[in-house]
């Protein structure tokens, strides 16, 4: 594989976390004629599939570096680490707090959706920077043998 390869499912996994949670996530809420509970739980779907996807990613892109660029591979140590504390340790948390409210029970303010979206905007500029510093080294490689 090549590095072009990396960069560009880098960039496609940023993609899908920007398309899946930080666009379509909050702009399912602008929906009026769905309840809460019903947004809650077009959001649960939503997130189940984007994990998916995202894993999948993860495991394409890590195996990309790995094959291609080895000396890279320390840097998306974390990204990857970031996705698995969101999907380990705050999905879980999330999840039972939006089948609690899901349920008609009164739930406490909480941060954890706000340190999911700072790991999540974390880890597209991560994402970013990897595919878009592997591009700009690539043309700057390229222009030195021309």
């Amino acid at each position: 594989m090549t590095p072009v390869v990396s960069r560009g499912l880098s960039g496609l996994w940023a993609g899908v976390v920007i398309g899946g949670s930080l666009i379509a996530a909050p702009a399912k809420f602008q929906v009026t004629t769905l309840s809460t509970p019903q947004l809650l739980e077009v959001g649960r779907a939503q997130f189940h599939w984007v994990g998916i996807a995202e894993a999948a990613l993860c495991a394409a892109l890590l195996i990309s570096v790995f094959l291609s660029e080895r000396s890279r591979f320390i840097f998306l140590w974390i990204p990857v680490a970031l996705f698995a504390i969101q999907r380990l340790y705050l999905m879980p948390l999330l999840d039972a707090r939006t089948l609690e409210i899901i349920a008609g029970s009164d739930v406490a303010e909480s941060s954890i959706h706000i340190v999911f979206i700072v790991l999540e905007i974390t880890k597209v500029i991560l994402l970013c920077g990897f595919a878009v510093g592997g591009l700009e080294y690539r043309r700057s490689e390229h222009a030195s043998h021309t």
